[in-house]
Order: structure tokens, then C-alpha cells, then sequence
């Protein structure tokens, strides 16, 4: 019986059931990713009290010589030890310091750790961290004490009963230091926004001896008002810096907001995204709300088609309620075929798509989802039984409410054309950026971040044996990573410019062959780089002792052939000092007041470039000023040839293995780390196509399907205009014009709304596109070449049909 039901509506079947199994799939997709993004960091029992502090507005306090860097998460050393003492609402203060190309060596074996930091003894009072092995009332609390994870005690040591046992941390520039093992910690939860694998004890006073910055979190009292300290703390550096000092302000950011809502250069980890959320569960609400509009018109179309099977069934003595156990038993089992198709579809959805969502999806979610479906369809399968005015007459049609189908595909419509403009403006910005970072989305250039120093020590060496090879093109250095701003940012003397407002400028270092090999050009002057200082120079420029580096540099320069220094400004630079043309820079004396005073030497402006984008594209570009500096480039770049990658990064690998055998070469793609920048923007556009694609595909499965139904009562009516003289073509352009008329409003109310929200989107860029007319127009172009194309068949086939067979129809 069921089986008959099926065949005899299964164009209506399927419809529902592939609407219902997306529908699902989008739900259950979105509610374990957002379920999981927002549970970040709540594991610790003191989350709802614990606060990172950080810069709010850059001030240069005490011995501070440059600037706060406003995007850090982290803050100075001497900013920490004023929160000691001096504001007694904080309960405890747990800091936690990076470590520059820290390696550890146990035995003759060295690793490369990635989650390495320096803590304090507090760190395990704030924290909830479980500690498989050791004392966790203990931990950290002497000197040279080392907490590691189970898996990096399994990788090391191969075992996790090491309580006791050394390692050694190396460091550069600095001795190397003997760790013993005190604690063995669980791995930490993936939803924490910083993962440790190894935990370094630093007391106050090692901090306060070591030049950083450490991020900072504080542990309030339960009826302390976060708002309130700040505001003490803030009020304290106000009243406490000299008067040619820039006091600071601060701002504290609940542990639970970092992961969504904290957006710093030099996060502990890669954060989320707020508004990616808002965009994926917006368009779940939207392929759900479509998929419930089909669902109930197609119910309905269902019940009219059947009106007749249900009045016998009622003529016979079956009640409303007999009747309702019908149809919510026939929804039921529709509804298990598509949970169950839709429960596949997301369980695979990551190795489908490649999406970077990272699904944890519990049964209990499947189960609950599943539950809640499979009521609210059932709801929605009796709404026609109740709505619809059904009787015993069986010459009687119940009232099908055209109008009611007719706001819904327009309700439908909306919401695609909104989520098509959105779409393609995603795209387009995605687009625009990929062609502006640095690289501009080149896939040939490697990048090798943070090399060691040995490595940067030979330079010279490794990119003459490197360039010997054909594969290679071209390499180049700078100061830190793309993706990252230069730690530099100091004053300047410039011919003509009174600096009395100490005006500041970063500086990135590169070497000659920076430009070439990302194809810059010149806005102004001439980008090929005269003699530049070497690097025995340059290790005699830094010494911080003036005199001794003075002396020296007279003596080095009486057998050396001397250099002038060369300085590039970018426009954003020009913009600040004030000039229009940038041709009125070049051949300027310039001077860059680094610490080590005669590390940038007296020079000359000899060109200004444009916006490079080094950092993102979500801030405005600093003021740069650009030189040759050697020492200070710690990432390498490397050209390759796009055919022979492979083949490039084999003889890559082999000459940095016979010049630096003890450091593993470790490289990535500029591409990939300008992808991982955007990561969250790159998902947005990712899931928001999707929805597009569906949400246009099962608008235009429902509009087939009202419009198969609406055609079918209008065989007679339109038998009886070919009979008065009416052509095909011109029943096809009225029928096709009942329909997409709803489309033409659907795209002007549309409009606005995708206008606003891509406005709000495009927000978060400081470089973006502009919302051109020609987004809209495609958009609503493609929405009307749907709707004609849907319609058009089955209309067609209803216009050119027979007259005398359209009359005797009904």
C-alpha cells in the first residue's frame, strides 16, 4: 500500500525527501562546527573569571624605545610586573612567553617544538590543564622545571614514565639550559586556543631579567568587575609616565571571546570567526526555511491531488484523527529515508568538499537532530488536513490557495538571489585579494619562516650553490614572514621634514633581489639597489656600545669599499610625511634612528612603491620604509620553476642538507600562507556558494513542481484560448510571465538586504572591492534564466498541446 503511495507520487517523493536530506545535512553540519567553536576554552572551571589583557592604545612607557604594537596579543614584560601588588582585585596572574626557534635535545636527538612556552608557577591555578603524572599543586614552581605532554613524551622518549628525566633547550643567542621533567600533562583539548607541549617554569624575576612580551591572563574574584579594574589600571598609567612618555591603555578580553572575537598578528593559535558563524547559520536557516516552504507546498499540492482518496477514506467512516495517523506515518517514513541520507552526506562532508571545518559530530546530536525533524515534518505533513476545507462531497475540490504558493516562491527567491549576490561578492573579494597580497597569488614562491642562524649566517653561500640549478629562479630575503609586520618601528631624519610630531616609520628589511622576484614596481624612482653593507659590517654596526662600534666601523671601512645607504619608502609612508607626489621624495637624505645608531647609515630615498600587503588586507598598510640589511633577514624566499616543482624542491632540499646538515629545511608556499591568513573569509566563500548552489536548487525544485501542479489545473483554461485564437507562443510568454514576475520582485527586494549585509562583510577589509551594479545584474540574470528554464518545458508542452484534448480534460 505504502509502495503504491510512493509510485504513484514519486516525483513529489523525491522532491521532499532530497530537500529534507540537505536540509539535514546543513543543519547537522553547521550545529556540531558552531557547537564546537563556541565551547573553545570552556573547560576551565575559572573560564567565566579569566581575562588576557592586552593593548588597547599604544603608549611608550618607562624604558620602553618604540611604540606598543597595537595588534599584539601580548604585552611587554614591564607593563606585567606593574599588575603585581599594585591592584589587589587580581587574584592570579598566569604569563606565558614564546620561544624563538627554541629546539630540544634529548640524547643525540633534536626536536623542533612548535607549542613551547616559558609559564610561571601560577599557571596551573588558573588553568585546568589535566596533569596525567606528577603533582599539580607543585608544578612549576622551581627553577628549571619542564612539563610535557603525553605525546611529546611518546615522541621523544618513547614512553610516558619519564618523570625525572632531562632535557636540554637551545636557544639562539643565549646558553644552553637543562630542564628536568616534573609532570606529564593530557594532551591538551582541541578546543583550547592555545595547545601546550611543553611548559617551561620562568619565575618574576627571570621575567623581569629577559628582554619580551608574554600573554597575560588574570584571575578575578567572582564579584570583581572586570570594567573597573581596567579602568584602575588604566587610570594608574596615566598618572605614572614621565612627560615625554605615552601612557598606554588596556583592554581585557574574556577567556571565552579569544578563540571568536580576538584577531591579533601573533595569536597562540588560528582563531575564528564570529561572522563565519553568522554566515553558516545563516544560510543553514536558509536551506532549512526553503526546504520547509517546498515541503508544505508540496504537502498541500499532495492533498489537493489526493482530495478525492481522502473524502472515500471519510465516506467509508475514517475520521480527521484516522486520517492524520495516514499522513504523519507516510511523513514519518519519508522523513527516515532523508535523515538518513542527510546524516551520510555530513558525516562525509569534509572529504567531499575539502572544506576546512574540523566536524566533531556526537550520536547524541544525530539523534536529537533526527528526533526534532522528524516532529516538525510530521507538524507540517497534517497542516493541509487542518487548513484545508474537506468534506464528504466528492464533487467538491478543497481551495489549493494559489496566492499562498505564489508568496512563498517569491519568500523562496528572495532568499536565493540574496544568497547569489552575497556569493559572487565573496568571490570577487577573495579574487581581489589573492591578486594584491604580496606574490599576488603567485604558486611558485617558497618561503622558509624564521631560519636559523647558521643558515642566515651563509646567505650568500646558500643562494649562489641554490641558483646554480635551472629549477631555481630566483631568492630573496626579509625581515619576518609574510602574514607578519617587522617588530621595528622607530623614528627617522628626513631632508626637509621636521620630525617634532616623532613621527615613526616600520622598517623592513630585504636584500637586493626582493623586488625582481615579486615583480614590484616603481611608483617613483629606481629599484635596483647599488652596493649594500655586508654582513661583516653589519655584525660591527649592531653592537649597542657606540664607541666600540664606532672605532670599529673606521677601522673595517679603512680596507673596505664603503656603500651609501639606500632607502624605499612605500606611498603609505609618503602619505604620512605629508606629500602628494612621490616623485618629490627621491634623492632626500634619510636616516633611520634604529637602537644601534650605526646600523642604518646616512643615505638617500631612491624610490617609492605602492601598497605591497605584505601583513593582510584587513588593516590598512603601515608607513614602511625599506633597506638592505642582512642580519636582521630571518626569512628566505625562493623562486622555483612552476613545472618543475617537484623537481625544485628536491635539489632545494639537497643543497640546504649539504650546507646546514643538523637544521631540516622547513618551507611553505606563500600561497598557502596567505590562504591561511584568509582561512576564515576562504571557508565563508566556501559554504556560502554551497548554500547558494542549494538554496537555488531547491527554490527551482519547488518552483517545478508548483508550477507542474498549477499548469495541470490550467489545461482547460488554456484548451480554451487555443480554441479562441490564442498561438503557443503566446500562452508560454503569459504562463512564464505568471512566474517570473515573482522572480523580478523577489530580486528588487533582494537587493537591498544582499547589499547590506555584503557591506557589513566587506567591513572587515580596509583594501576592497566595490559593490559594482554588474553583481546585481549577474544575479538576478541567473535567477530569471532558472525560473524560464524550470518553467519552460512543462509549459511548453501544456500551450502546444491539442485543444479538443485540452477541453476534454477533467
Amino acid at each position: 500500500m505504502f509502495f503504491n503511495y510512493i509510485n504513484k507520487n514519486k516525483k513529489w517523493f523525491s522532491i521532499n525527501i532530497i530537500g529534507i536530506a540537505i536540509a539535514f545535512a546543513a543543519v547537522l553540519i553547521v550545529f556540531s562546527y558552531t557547537q564546537k567553536e563556541l565551547s573553545f576554552d570552556n573547560f576551565h572551571s575559572k573560564a567565566d573569571n579569566i581575562y588576557r589583557i592586552q593593548i588597547d592604545k599604544p603608549g611608550r612607557a618607562n624604558i620602553l624605545d618604540e611604540t606598543d604594537d597595537i595588534s599584539s596579543a601580548s604585552i611587554d614584560r614591564n607593563y606585567i610586573v606593574s599588575l603585581y601588588d599594585r591592584f589587589p582585585s587580581i587574584k592570579k596572574i598566569a604569563f606565558i612567553g614564546n620561544l624563538w626557534q627554541a629546539k630540544i635535545q634529548v640524547g643525540k636527538n633534536e626536536f623542533s617544538p612548535e607549542n613551547i612556552y616559558y609559564t610561571n608557577e601560577t599557571f596551573f591555578e588558573v588553568f585546568d590543564f589535566k596533569v596525567e603524572k606528577g603533582n599539580r599543586n607543585t608544578l612549576l614552581k622551581k627553577p628549571d622545571e619542564v612539563a610535557i605532554s603525553a605525546a611529546t613524551a611518546l615522541n621523544y622518549f618513547g614512553s610516558i614514565d619519564v618523570i625525572g628525566k632531562e632535557i636540554t633547550l637551545k636557544e639562539p643567542y643565549t646558553e644552553d639550559k637543562t630542564f628536568t621533567i616534573t609532570a606529564i600533562l593530557e594532551n591538551a583539548p582541541t578546543n583550547s586556543h592555545f595547545r601546550p607541549e611543553i611548559l617551561l617554569s620562568r619565575s618574576l624575576k627571570e621575567m623581569k631579567e629577559n628582554y619580551g612580551g608574554y600573554y597575560t591572563y588574570l584571575l578575578l574574584p567572582e564579584k570583581t568587575s572586570p570594567s573597573e579594574l581596567l579602568n584602575s589600571i588604566n587610570d594608574y598609567w596615566s598618572k605614572n609616565v614621565k612627560e615625554e612618555e605615552l601612557a598606554p591603555s588596556f583592554k581585557l578580553l574574556p577567556l571565552k571571546d579569544i578563540h571568536l572575537k580576538s584577531h591579533q598578528r601573533d595569536e597562540l593559535s588560528e582563531t575564528g570567526n564570529i561572522n563565519s558563524l553568522i554566515i553558516l547559520i545563516a544560510g543553514a536557516i536558509i536551506i532549512l526555511l526553503i526546504v520547509i516552504i517546498n515541503y508544505s507546498n508540496l504537502n498541500f499540492v499532495q492533498f489537493i491531488n489526493n482530495s478525492k482518496d481522502f473524502k472515500i477514506r471519510m465516506v467509508n467512516g475514517a475520521s480527521i484523527l484516522n486520517l492524520s495517523q495516514l499522513l504523519f506515518v507516510r511523513s514519518i517514513a519519508q522523513s527516515i529515508i532523508a535523515i538518513g541520507i542527510g546524516a551520510f552526506l555530513a558525516c562525509n562532508f569534509n572529504q567531499a568538499t575539502h572544506f576546512e571545518y574540523q566536524l566533531e559530530i556526537a550520536y547524541s546530536t544525530v539523534l536529537i537532530s533526527s528526533l526534532l525533524f522528524l516532529i516538525a515534518f510530521g507538524i507540517l505533513a497534517l497542516l493541509p488536513l487542518y487548513i484545508a476545507d474537506l468534506s464528504t462531497d466528492l464533487s467538491k475540490t478543497p481551495n489549493h490557495g494559489s496566492k499562498k504558493f505564489e508568496f512563498s516562491l517569491l519568500f523562496q527567491f528572495i532568499l536565493s538571489i540574496s544568497a547569489l549576490i552575497l556569493t559572487i561578492v565573496l568571490y570577487n573579494q577573495i579574487s581581489f585579494v589573492n591578486k594584491n597580497h604580496l606574490g599576488n597569488g603567485d604558486k611558485s614562491v617558497l618561503v622558509l619562516p624564521e631560519v636559523p642562524y647558521v643558515a642566515l649566517e651563509k646567505y650568500d653561500t646558500f643562494k649562489e650553490v641554490a641558483l646554480k640549478h635551472p629549477e631555481i629562479l630566483s631568492i630573496s630575503a626579509s625581515t619576518v614572514p609574510p602574514g607578519s609586520i617587522a617588530p621595528f618601528k622607530y623614528g627617522f631624519e628626513m631632508e626637509g621634514i621636521d620630525n617634532d610630531k616623532e613621527l615613526r616609520l616600520t622598517v623592513l628589511t630585504i636584500d637586493e633581489d626582493f623586488f625582481t622576484l615579486f615583480d614590484i614596481k616603481p611608483v617613483a624612482g629606481n629599484l635596483k639597489m647599488g652596493p649594500t653593507s655586508t654582513q661583516e659590517w653589519e655584525r660591527i654596526a649592531i653592537n649597542p656600545n657606540l664607541e666600540i662600534a664606532g672605532k670599529s666601523l673606521k677601522e673595517f671601512e679603512a680596507s673596505h669599499a664603503g656603500f651609501k645607504e639606500q632607502y624605499i619608502l612605500n606611498k603609505a609612508a609618503v602619505k604620512m610625511l605629508g606629500f602628494s607626489n612621490p616623485e618629490d621624495v627621491i634623492g632626500r637624505e634619510f636616516k633611520y634612528n634604529f637602537t644601534a645608531t650605526y646600523m642604518f647609515a646616512k643615505g638617500e630615498i631612491i624610490a617609492v612603491v605602492d601598497a605591497i600587503h605584505y601583513d593582510n588586507m584587513f588593516t590598512k598598510e603601515e608607513p614602511i620604509v625599506m633597506a638592505s640589511k642582512r642580519l636582521f633577514n630571518g626569512t628566505f624566499f625562493v623562486k622555483i620553476d612552476d613545472q618543475n616543482k617537484k623537481t625544485a624542491v628536491d635539489v632545494l632540499l639537497k643543497e640546504w642538507n649539504q650546507l646546514f646538515p643538523n637544521e631540516p629545511l622547513k618551507y611553505k608556499f606563500i600561497s598557502d600562507m596567505y590562504a591561511k591568513i584568509y582561512r576564515n573569509q576562504y571557508n565563508e566563500m566556501k559554504a556560502l556558494t554551497l548554500f547558494a548552489i542549494l538554496s537555488i536548487v531547491l527554490s527551482t525544485l519547488g518552483m517545478f513542481a508548483l508550477s507542474s501542479f498549477s499548469i495541470q489545473h490550467k489545461t482547460k483554461e488554456i484548451g480554451i484560448k487555443k480554441a479562441n485564437g490564442a498561438t503557443s507562443s503566446e500562452i508560454l510568454i503569459q504562463l512564464i510571465g505568471e512566474y517570473t514576475k515573482w522572480v523580478a520582485l523577489a530580486f528588487i527586494i533582494a537587493c537591498p538586504i544582499a547589499y547590506y549585509a555584503a557591506s557589513n562583510w566587506l567591513s572587515n577589509f580596509a583594501c576592497k572591492i566595490e559593490l559594482s551594479w554588474w553583481i546585481f545584474a549577474l544575479s538576478g540574470i541567473i535567477a530569471f534564466f532558472i525560473a524560464i528554464a524550470t518553467v519552460s518545458w512543462q509549459t511548453w508542452r501544456a500551450a502546444s498541446q491539442d485543444p479538443v484534448l485540452a477541453l476534454k480534460y477533467e
